[in-house]
């Protein structure tokens, strides 16, 4: 008896090495963008650290001038460091989404090929069954016969 062999099973292990490839990428990205956004509270909160600075030596009266231009240096500097970081979070979130398209094509090639297997394994079991039926077939009809013949 014949064992079953799945006919595309050289392309169902490729597409599963894909899919795991593509899960890597994905939680990479995913795992950036969860870097890229602690990076951003962290700059809004140093945005508002500043701005409290700014008024607690506004109480004080401090040197004025030089806290301003020190202070407006540093809020430029946060500014263009949030205007880098939006930038690096619009694209990871392209690039997850294209990702995430990705996988779930490959998760339905994959899901198609497992239907295929199953279709081929039930065809696989029929032509079994029908071997087996027709060895009990050549069973019985060798005993019928040796029975008629004593």
């Amino acid at each position: 008896m014949k064992k079953f062999v799945f006919t595309l099973e050289t392309v169902a292990k490729y597409k599963a090495t894909v899919e795991k490839k593509q899960k890597a990428d994905l939680a990479r990205i995913i795992a950036k963008l969860n870097a890229l956004y602690e990076e951003r509270d962290y700059i809004l909160e140093a945005m508002a650290n500043n701005a409290a600075s700014l008024l607690l030596a506004l109480e004080e009266q401090r040197d004025l001038v030089q806290e301003l231009k020190r202070h407006d240096n540093y809020q430029r500097r946060l500014r263009e460091w949030q205007a880098d970081v939006r930038q690096q979070i619009a694209t990871a979130e392209v690039e997850k989404k294209r990702l995430q398209a990705l996988l779930i094509v490959t998760m339905k090639e994959i899901r198609t090929l497992e239907r295929i297997r199953a279709d081929e394994y039930q065809v696989y079991l029929a032509e079994v069954r029908k071997e087996e039926n027709l060895v009990i077939g050549d069973i019985i009809a060798y005993k019928s016969s040796a029975a008629g013949a004593q």
